[in-house]
């Protein structure tokens, strides 16, 4: 692996922490499944539902709306109906979790759970400390700039040069996407193609080319 990503990483988390995400890379870096509770879980279902399809921001605004007030303040039906499910169901389901033996039969399990998909698996088990990389369209995005087959991949290169968590890396190259709309990455592609071209790697432009 090159040093590009590492160096992404870095930058990544820099602006994290600029931006006063220190607690969110501690939170999930420190977040085991042996440590969480039944309540965690509902909890948890709850929040990644909400953030299914919708801005985080959004999202967070009706989590704490609902925590409030009640599930009233959830508009979406469907989405009402399935977090009242987990809730009611939270014990028993975050019981059968922890009885799975492998991380493909956790994931399995979990996509199982009404309103929980192939990429929701991923957020939920990462937010109750099963190490896992969420592959959303920004990650995806990520991965294939630096020559990754998926986003876990990616995640796991990263985390075995820094020590860090799967999902600790997945969130910091998340949030910093998130926090730049994307420019980070713009920036480190621009780099990319001038650095080519430096090396001869890409003929540049004709004059007058597009």
């Amino acid at each position: 692996m090159t040093t590009d990503i590492l160096t992404f990483y870095q930058k990544a988390k820099e602006i994290c922490i600029r931006s006063g995400y220190q607690n969110e890379i501690d939170w999930v870096e420190k977040r085991k499944l042996e440590d969480q509770t039944a309540d965690d879980f509902g909890r948890q279902f709850m929040y990644v539902i909400l953030n299914s399809g919708m801005n985080n921001k959004i999202a967070e605004g009706i989590y704490v709306k609902a925590m409030k007030h009640g599930m009233m303040a959830i508009g979406h039906p469907g989405k009402r109906a399935a977090i009242i499910k987990g809730l009611e169901m939270k014990e028993q389901w975050f019981n059968e979790l922890k009885s799975k033996k492998t991380l493909n039969e956790q994931l399995t399990f979990l996509e199982s759970l009404p309103w929980i998909g192939p990429i929701t698996k991923y957020h939920l088990a990462r937010n109750l400390g099963i190490d896992v990389a969420k592959p959303d369209r920004h990650m995806v995005k990520v991965a294939h700039h630096f020559n990754f087959p998926n986003v876990q991949k990616l995640c796991e290169a990263v985390s075995l040069k820094t020590d860090e968590r799967i999902g600790t890396v997945d969130v910091v190259l998340w949030r910093a996407m998130h926090i730049t709309e994307g420019k980070i990455l713009e920036d480190a592609i621009i780099k990319k193609s001038l650095d080519d071209a430096k090396e001869g790697r890409i003929l540049p432009l004709e004059p007058g080319g597009i």
